[in-house]
């Protein structure tokens, strides 16, 4: 079973299959390591790129995520391809661990972690 994950970081390898998350941004979490994606409400956005991964791929991204440890939360959110379709993606947002211990926020402009 494929299931669609979005990713706008450290994850994203370059294939062609990308779009925006509208209603989050994407800021450096204290440090210029990796990104976190946080919703904001409006029209900013985050580039993604669309990958198909397996059941089993998901539980290893979750642990490398520290989803149990309430680093990121993996949610489910609309993405607006490149190609004007929509799609329904896994992708994870920044955890309220994550956003607890973290006080200065640097926003990457433009949302794209590759141009940045």
């Amino acid at each position: 079973m494929c299931i669609k994950l979005a990713v706008y970081g450290t994850l994203r390898c370059g294939n062609s299959a990308t779009g925006r998350i509208t209603g989050t941004a994407l800021f450096y979490p204290g440090h210029r390591t990796f990104p976190a994606m946080v919703y904001r409400p409006g029209n900013s956005f985050t580039i993604v790129e669309l990958q198909n991964v397996s059941l089993e791929q998901l539980s290893k991204y979750d642990e490398y995520e520290g989803v149990s440890a309430g680093i990121y939360q993996r949610v489910q959110l609309p993405v607006k391809m490149d190609d004007g379709s929509h799609v329904l993606a896994w992708v994870y947002v920044a955890g309220e661990k994550l956003l607890a211990n973290v006080r200065d926020f640097e926003e990457i402009t433009g949302g794209d972690w590759f141009h940045r």
